[in-house]
């Protein structure tokens, strides 16, 4: 009796484990056994051994989050300085390209123009670009809703190095050029810089142009000085020595106002400070010389004669500025007095 009971509780167990595992219907039963009652097959084992493990959860695919591109989060001219002289350079096609500053002909800003592009005028501005005058910037003055009106003839581009820009306005595509288009202030005043720039030329120069809005400087239009000397000469006496070096110094002011190269080089103290004293020539400086003073025929302690002289500087970019050299003198071989030096 208490083997059928054991093999009954067996029976019983084997069959809720099936029916458990949903296997009831085609678990192999022998009725065959102790009391008639049915014996679990090897099968319905083995599928009850295996059903009692349970079977591992799907996995969960992994969810990729992408952040968005970042829209006007950065300023590309964040405040327009004066123009002070400063000098710039730009890498074109890995080499260093020097950049001097040149004005907008008509409005009171300026660019970096490296040297080997040019300036000329595009539909009646000011253009700095490639010399083929096919990829360029130009400046507009934006005064009233009518010219800010024609901001919207620009789309919203999609190029992800401008997009980022918060002066970025946009583009507007005609055959194979595309005009990139940025609005900005400067003393108040806002204005439009249009980079028009061909396809083929993008990689290259576009961030070339980039970094030449991004050093947008001020400079305000001044009438043109005249160049020439305008002083009184110092008094120094009678002494013949002094009086020789006063004109020295007056015959060397009055070639570096004119410049004459050849009446500057006859009085300096030797020839080997024309070639460092040639910058003085430079014909895109104006100088108005106003004023000269002594400051020793020879200084005191020492065997040079000095003068300092003042003046106003004009670029040719219209920049003014107003400065002072000291200019010096040795004694040649001769006895006479030559310019020595000019710092």
């Amino acid at each position: 009796m208490s083997m059928c009971k054991s093999v009954l509780g067996a029976g019983c167990i084997t069959m809720v484990l099936a029916l458990s595992t949903g296997c009831g219907n085609g678990a192999e039963i022998n009725s065959s056994g102790a009391g008639g009652m049915a014996q679990p097959s090897a099968t319905t084992a083995a599928t009850a051994a295996v059903s009692v493990t349970p079977s591992p959860a799907p996995a969960t695919p992994a969810v990729i989050q992408t952040e968005p591109p970042v829209v006007k989060s950065v300023a590309l001219i964040p405040a327009v300085l004066d123009y002070t002289e400063s000098g710039r350079g730009y890498v074109i096609k890995g080499e260093v390209v020097q950049a001097s500053f040149s004005a907008d002909q008509i409005l009171p800003l300026g660019l970096f123009m490296p040297e080997t592009m040019v300036r000329f005028e595009q539909d009646g501005r000011t253009a700095w670009g490639t010399p083929d005058k096919q990829n360029y910037i130009t400046l507009i003055k934006l005064d009233g809703a009518d010219t800010a009106a024609g901001d919207g003839e620009f789309g919203p581009g999609n190029d992800l190095v401008l997009l980022k820009y918060k002066e970025y306005l946009g583009s507007k595509v005609k055959a194979s050029q595309t005009a990139e288009a940025f609005k900005f202030t400067a003393k108040d005043q806002a204005y439009r810089a249009e980079i028009h720039i061909q396809d083929e030329q993008r990689t290259t120069l576009l961030p070339v142009f980039i970094d030449m809005l991004r050093a947008v400087e001020y400079m305000k239009k001044q009438p043109p000085i005249t160049p020439g000397v305008f002083l009184t000469a110092p008094d120094v006496g009678s002494d013949p020595g002094k009086k020789q070096a006063l004109q020295e110094t007056m015959d060397c002011l009055e070639a570096w106002a004119a410049g004459d190269k050849e009446k500057f080089d006859s009085t300096l103290y030797s020839p080997q400070l024309n070639e460092a004293l040639q910058f003085f020539l430079d014909q895109k400086n104006v100088y108005h010389f106003s004023e000269l003073t002594v400051r020793g025929i020879p200084m005191e302690g020492a065997k040079r004669a000095a003068f300092i002289v003042s003046y106003t500087r004009m670029t040719s970019e219209g920049y003014i500025v107003d400065g002072a050299n000291e200019i010096s003198l040795l004694k040649n071989k001769q006895g006479e007095w030559k310019i020595a030096s000019i710092d």
